[in-house]
């Protein structure tokens, strides 16, 4: 299992055009998500992610009023509290987003979060490979986007690949 952060960033920028190739040959063969979301499972046992936390440096995370009320109760704050000194507003699309701090998100203190049990739900479910009712399917260009980001994602993917006999077509 790969998990230099460096390292994979590498592969996968190196990977890209195999990646969209391999995209194609998914959606050409139709292949059921099952096996997909038992490889990602298997994978996410495999990697510690408080020896990473790549995703809460490098991903914005927008929050909704019920995320903020629950983050709220959980440091005994209020609403507003929350909103002042976690958030900011995403200039695009005007949503409301947790705070990045020497560049991560706010509440990561050594790869852990300080709001676990209350983190948005973007964050309980990130990588997305395994969370009901979401189809790595059909999402399979994120997935591959964001190889470089996390292990999970990465080792998946490359797993995957093989899980299926995907061979790059010669050149």
């Amino acid at each position: 299992m790969l998990t230099d952060l460096v390292e994979i960033r590498r592969l996968a920028e190196a990977s890209a055009l195999e990646n969209l190739r391999f995209r194609r040959y998914l959606k050409a063969h139709h292949y059921r998500d099952g096996r997909f979301r038992w490889l990602a499972a298997e994978v996410q046992r495999q990697i510690d992610c408080k020896l990473c936390a790549n995703c809460c440096r490098q991903t914005r995370v927008n929050v909704s009023a019920a995320e903020v009320a629950a983050i709220a109760a959980f440091l005994g704050a209020s609403s507003e509290q929350v909103l002042r000194e976690y958030t900011e507003t995403d200039p695009e699309d005007r949503r409301t987003m947790l705070r990045q701090r020497q560049d991560a998100c706010i509440f990561l203190e050594q790869n852990l979060c300080r709001i676990y049990d209350a983190r948005p739900r973007a964050c309980r479910e990130f990588p997305y490979l395994t969370a009901p009712g979401r189809s790595p399917g059909a999402r399979m260009s994120s997935v591959c986007r964001r190889a470089w980001l996390c292990p999970i994602v990465f080792n998946t993917l490359e797993g995957y690949k093989k899980l299926v006999g995907y061979h790059e077509p010669p050149a």
